[in-house]
């Protein structure tokens, strides 16, 4: 019960931080219109192609004069850059940069643990019986966790696109097997009563 309130809550601020993306990056297009013109100075000729026209123009065509239509992508600093002081983009920058650096730490170190690990059941049927052979498969674990991020990091996020279709599809392969997984122990083995949940405990 509690693990579902802490979820739900997480998905929530989640929505609220991506609304407010999404709305700095649509200030952040009104504010790249050029000031000396009422309407926007891209109309939706500018979108008229033949190939998307039906698809992607008239869509949304009643809303493209408008200023805060968002016609292109920027990224944050930028829009730190028009629409705020200049010393917030150092502080933005600061922050990304140390939270980056947190949880990329805290992810190599549980995934590189998680692979050998998992790397070392499936072979051994032991957790940490694969050290006995290789005793540095942990930092070699760290080692390929890092050439992956450096190969993901040189490119656009654009790019990204099928990794992020892929990574959507491993998820729910993941949580399937994770509930079939359950169900299958749940009916093999019957169900074992929990320890009664303590408060103090948890605090």
């Amino acid at each position: 019960m509690l693990s579902c309130c802490i979820l739900f809550s997480t998905c929530f601020l989640a929505y609220i931080t991506a609304t407010f993306i999404v709305e700095a990056v649509s200030v952040a297009n009104t504010v790249d219109v050029d000031p000396g013109r009422k309407e926007s100075i891209f109309h939706e000729e500018c979108y008229k192609t033949p190939e998307l026209n039906k698809r992607s123009n008239d869509a949304d065509a009643q809303v493209k004069n408008s200023s805060y239509y968002i016609r292109q992508k920027m990224e944050l600093g930028v829009i730190f850059e028009r629409c705020a002081y200049p010393w917030t983009k150092i502080v933005f920058i600061s922050i990304l940069i140390i939270y980056a650096y947190g949880a990329m730490a805290l992810k190599y170190a549980s995934a590189a643990e998680c692979l050998y690990q998992g790397v070392s059941f499936i072979l051994y049927g032991s957790e940490e019986k694969i050290l006995e052979y290789i005793p540095g498969a942990y930092y070699y674990c760290v080692f390929i966790f890092g050439i992956l991020c450096i190969i993901f990091s040189f490119g656009d996020i654009e790019n990204s696109k099928n990794l992020q279709i892929f990574s959507v599809i491993a998820r729910f392969v993941v949580i399937a097997m994770m509930y079939f997984g359950t169900v299958f122990y749940l009916a093999k083995d019957g169900v074992n009563h929990a320890p009664v949940f303590d408060w103090k405990t948890q605090v």
